[in-house]
């Protein structure tokens, strides 16, 4: 990263910690940073290493569900490794009312390969995010969709993930650093076979990554060492890649608006992309990035406080791109209905 690009993103820093740091002490930003290492270490291990009581490590974890800092704890597990495919869907709507949007809305959460339901503000409505075999079925499941809401859905892009990587919420924790980000393997990456217990030990873990082995164990009906067994083959295989805390980062309860960002690029050669990704992963109100093939060639996620700070970021990029840099389009996120990294679709085994 070039030097001003450094300079940028510590003024970026400096102008958005003021609202966090009022809620999270030192203290807490080290449990934080320690637990977005590894979302499943015992409080115990997390209190030894940032020199507290594990009561104390209780309690202020506890304070920051409270205040609404943390809503919980993730498993993010890597579906292209069990033969599953992710797609973003941007939705335009026309001819609604509220009570429509709640009917297209509820009709989009409870649908088994949506694992995510976004409602924005900009040049979407409404993004989905899809976990499908492949292009066929997602074409697919939107047609059906469409041919519901024949009336109401205008138009719709779909974005094949070609890479994806779950940034840290790092505001949260800064100045203080975690080990180095990993990523959702890409397309080509070779399956690994997973038996219907361990789908079901990634369902019970999705959104409860804490859960216990013993808890695993009972709700599966079978022994804690038949549980352990497959959890550490889904955590050798990285199908299981990172445990780690979902924060309401994103809420007005912190102070930062959700900024969903789709960049159009021209030809862009590794160079650029190395340091265009450099810079997105180490900016630190980053979220997601992912890497994509459809109308746009790079998504990411940003939590922000003003649209100057916006402004400042997309000019860092234009920076970095130069002429490789074509269109981008926004969406500020209002509400997010649903978000899971296990969609019911992936209890399903077959191929």
């Amino acid at each position: 990263m070039s030097n001003n690009t450094q300079s940028n993103t510590s003024v970026q820093s400096d102008q958005s910690y003021d609202i966090p740091l009022k809620v999270l002490s030192t203290k807490d930003r080290r449990i934080l940073r320690e637990l977005f290492d590894d979302g499943r270490m015992p409080f115990s291990v997390v209190a030894k290493k940032v020199g507290l009581s594990k009561e104390v490590v209780n309690y202020r974890v506890k304070k920051m569900f409270d205040e609404g800092v943390l809503i919980g704890f993730n498993t993010v597990i890597d579906v292209n490794l069990i033969g599953w495919q992710i797609y973003f869907v941007n939705i335009r709507l026309r001819n609604i009312d509220d009570v429509v949007e709640e009917e297209i809305i509820n009709l989009l959460t409870n649908h088994p390969n949506i694992a995510q339901v976004l409602k924005c503000l900009g040049n979407y409505d409404l993004v989905l995010k899809l976990f499908v075999r492949d292009y066929v079925q997602a074409n697919k499941l939107m047609k059906e969709i469409e041919l519901k809401f024949k009336t109401h859905i205008d138009e719709y892009a779909f974005d094949f993930v070609e890479q994806e990587f779950p940034i840290p919420v790092p505001f949260l924790y800064e100045p203080f650093k975690i080990k180095e980000r990993q990523s959702i393997s890409k397309k080509d990456a070779k399956t690994v076979s997973v038996s219907t217990t361990e789908l079901q030990i990634l369902k019970a873990l999705s959104n409860n990554a804490r859960l216990p082995v013993s808890e695993i164990a009972k709700r599966l009906n079978i022994s804690r060492e038949i549980a352990r067994h497959h959890l550490k083959k889904l955590e050798k295989s990285k199908v299981i890649l990172k445990y780690r805390p979902s924060a309401r980062s994103g809420s007005k309860s912190v102070g930062y608006s959700w900024y969903f960002v789709m960049l159009k690029l021209n030809e862009l050669n590794e160079s650029l992309n190395r340091e265009l990704r450099h810079y997105i992963l180490n900016s630190p109100n980053m979220t997601y990035y992912y890497k994509c093939i459809g109308r746009h060639d790079v998504l990411f996620e940003i939590r922000l406080k003003t649209s100057d700070e916006f402004n400042h970021v997309l000019m860092d990029i234009r920076v970095i791109l130069k002429n490789c840099f074509k269109s981008y389009e926004l969406s500020i996120i209002l509400k997010e209905y649903k978000y899971t990294y296990f969609p019911d679709c992936l209890l399903t085994n077959d191929v």
